[in-house]
This record gives structure tokens, C-alpha cells and sequence, in this order.
């Protein structure tokens, strides 16, 4: 895999991964707005919309405080791919009509997800995690945010956000390195300069909250911040570490567990959920938790433990690469927020040179971080300082 990073004059970042891929190209633009970051309440999300509507064969996901926009095809339609993703921003196309149109779709979307106990859980870690709990989002509020905009809002929002040092444009798959250079230039030149809207502060806080669980559903969510982490390959051993530990420690139990990235306001946190269906105590998910975070922290893991976790960290790590979204979102998130991608092959090899040791130290250094602990339960529920001492 080769990777190069270059900037064209109007200070577009582009960002270039070549790697065998039978004969496809995947190419993306990532703008640095998103949900948590729009200077008005749905407006990122409305503009998404409509944009999407003017483009046939293109995807786009939300990364929080980004927005990227996906194609693909035959490597031979590379230049096809480019000049698709260029009209995209280039050339959008507002009315009153359409406007309507699709804030009646998120008005939809949002009255089926507010419900959602995930959905509230996610909000809720958010606001929790960087000092923010009393901001409770309200679905009726932002669907009156989202049906009073119109074409001067989304005309505001393309002329501050849509521009060349706000971006970043990836491409991956079997492409040549000097094609994408000179198709760049031609389709991304024009772009207007503007400036990049900085969204890294240090907000992050931690703390507890709850919410009150009225029938059978449980989750308990812990997480610390890890934005300036530097030591990254070792986080990853130390992260499939601690999933392989959970999934067994909850095995005969119907939970769902997650160890992963959260990102949120620019800024990434590590955070471990376990859910259940079931009327189960939320205290007993806790304590198996901290007991296995509490384990990472003052025991060696064994050569064996060590061996397979290096190699599900490997094996995620690829898997996100070969998949075209993931792959873009985090070179985006990397070059926007951090200013720099790192070399994927540094990285593989660095996780072959992890040992037990760069795991435990990972792990001191990360837990003993504040803490975020939010769950969704009734009582009985441990305090904030328990769970501290726990770790």
C-alpha cells in the first residue's frame, strides 16, 4: 500500500492510497461540519439532504464533526468519479421546494429515533463527556430548527463550509498517484479558498448521569478522553484486548458489548458499552468492566493473550482500510483534526512490536483519565466515586 498527501494551492487537502483493488477506485470528499459543530441546530443535516438529492450513485455519512461524501467505480472512471464529486460542491442546487421536501424527511427520521433508548444513551454519554449535561436535546426543538430554514440558510452554510481549506478529498483503490495529482487539479483548483473552521478544544470533562429505565432495557456506558493520544498502535492491542476479555467474561449472557472509538466536538473518546434486553442489574455489568480494565492495568497479559490480540488489532485495523467509508472518514479525521495521516504500514508494524508491558502502560495511562459513566437503569446503581474505585 503507498500512500502520499498533498495540497493543492487553494488549500485543498488530497489524499492518495494506492492499493490493489481489482480494478475499483473509491473517491470521497470530507467537509469539517457535522452534527455537533453547525453554527445552526439541523442545518448540516438539511444541507446533506439536499445535496444528496442532486447526486445520483453517491453516499454520505455523518463522522460528528464531519461530512463526507462518497463515490466508486472502475479505476478507468476515475476521472468520471472526480468530476461527479467536484459538481457536487461546485455547482448545488437550492430551492424552496426541495428544501421542504427533504426537512420533512429528518422530521420523520428524528421522530423515529428519539424514542430509542440507544439514541438517548448516545446523547446522553455526549453531553455527559464534555460538560455539557444540562444541554438535553429536544426532538421537538430541532424539528422547529429544521423546518424554518430556507434557500439563504443553506446558501450561508455552503459559502463558509463548502471551501478548500475545509476539505479534504480521498481516493483509494488501484489509482496512479500522478493522475490523481493533475485530475485534482483540474476539478478541485476552483474551489474557494476560505479557511478551516478549527472544532479541537479542550472540553472534555466526564462525570455521571442516568437515565431512568422504565422497562426491561440496560446499558451501562464508561469512557475516558483520548483525543491527544500519540501511542496509538499500542491503544489498539490494548483495545482488542479488552473486547476479546469482556466477550468471554459475558459469555451465557445476552448482552451486547462494544469497545471502540466515540468521537464527538472533534475530539475521540474510548468508550465501552454493555447492553441488555433483559432486567438485569446494571451493577453487575459494572463490575465486570472495571474488574477487566482493572486487570489491564496492573497484570502482563500472557505471550498467548498477547499474540492474538496483535492480530485482531491487525486484522481490524486493514478491515477499516479496505472499506472505502471507513477508510475516508479516518484519513479525514486524521487530517483535519490532527493535520497529519499516519502511514497504515508504520502502523501494522508498529502492533507487531506491542508487548505486554506497552499494554499495561497504555492502559494506566488512559484509565486512570476522569471517567465518563452513564447509565440507562433503575435503581440500584453505583455511585461515580464506586466505579472510580473499582478501576
Amino acid at each position: 500500500m503507498g500512500q502520499k498527501t498533498f495540497k493543492l494551492d487553494n488549500g485543498l487537502t488530497v489524499m492518495v492510497s494506492r492499493y490493489s483493488s481489482h480494478g475499483q477506485a473509491s473517491v470521497s470528499l470530507t467537509v469539517n461540519v457535522g452534527h455537533v459543530n453547525e453554527p445552526k441546530l439541523g442545518l448540516a443535516a438539511l444541507f446533506e439532504k439536499v445535496l444528496m438529492e442532486q447526486a445520483a450513485g453517491m453516499q454520505a455519512v455523518y463522522g460528528g464533526t464531519i461530512t463526507t461524501y462518497f463515490t466508486g467505480g472502475a479505476s478507468y472512471d476515475l476521472e468520471l468519479l472526480m468530476r461527479k464529486l467536484s459538481n457536487l460542491i461546485m455547482a448545488p442546487h437550492f430551492n424552496s421546494e426541495l428544501i421542504k421536501l427533504k426537512a420533512n424527511d429528518i422530521i420523520e427520521h428524528t421522530r423515529d429515533l428519539a424514542p430509542l433508548p440507544k439514541r438517548q444513551m448516545k446523547l446522553l454519554y455526549k453531553h455527559t463527556a464534555f460538560g455539557d449535561a444540562k444541554k438535553v436535546w429536544n426532538a421537538d426543538v430541532y424539528i422547529d430548527a429544521v423546518s424554518s430554514y430556507g434557500v439563504a440558510d443553506l446558501k450561508e452554510f455552503a459559502e463558509k463550509y463548502m471551501t478548500a481549506k475545509n476539505m479534504v478529498v480521498a481516493i483509494s483503490g488501484d489509482v496512479s498517484i500522478e493522475q490523481v495529482q493533475a485530475l485534482a487539479e483540474k476539478y478541485f483548483a476552483e474551489v474557494p479558498a476560505g479557511r478551516r473552521h478549527k472544532v479541537q478544544n479542550d472540553i472534555y470533562t466526564g462525570g455521571f448521569n442516568r437515565i431512568s429505565s422504565p422497562g426491561g432495557y440496560r446499558q451501562v456506558m464508561l469512557g475516558w478522553d483520548v483525543s491527544n493520544l500519540s501511542n496509538a498502535a499500542e491503544a489498539n492491542v490494548m483495545m482488542s484486548m479488552l473486547s476479546g476479555r469482556l466477550e468471554r467474561a459475558f459469555i451465557g449472557k445476552d448482552v451486547d458489548i462494544e469497545v471502540k472509538i466515540a468521537g464527538y466536538y472533534g475530539m475521540r473518546t474510548l468508550r465501552i458499552s454493555v447492553t441488555s434486553h433483559n432486567e438485569e442489574e446494571v451493577n453487575e455489568f459494572t463490575d465486570i468492566i472495571c474488574a477487566n480494565v482493572h486487570r489491564l492495568r496492573t497484570t502482563l497479559a500472557s505471550d498467548r493473550r498477547m499474540e492474538t490480540s496483535r492480530n485482531r488489532a491487525m486484522t481490524e485495523k486493514l478491515f477499516t482500510f479496505s472499506q472505502p467509508q471507513d477508510s475516508a472518514v479516518e484519513i479525514a479525521w486524521q487530517l483535519l483534526g490532527r493535520g497529519i495521516m499516519y502511514d497504515i504500514n508504520e502502523r501494522i508494524n508498529a502492533t507487531w512490536q506491542v508487548s505486554a508491558r506497552d499494554v499495561q502502560e497504555i492502559a494506566e495511562s488512559i484509565f486512570s483519565r476522569p471517567l465518563t459513566y452513564v447509565v440507562y437503569a433503575k435503581k440500584p446503581y453505583y455511585t461515580y466515586q464506586e466505579v472510580v474505585g473499582k478501576l
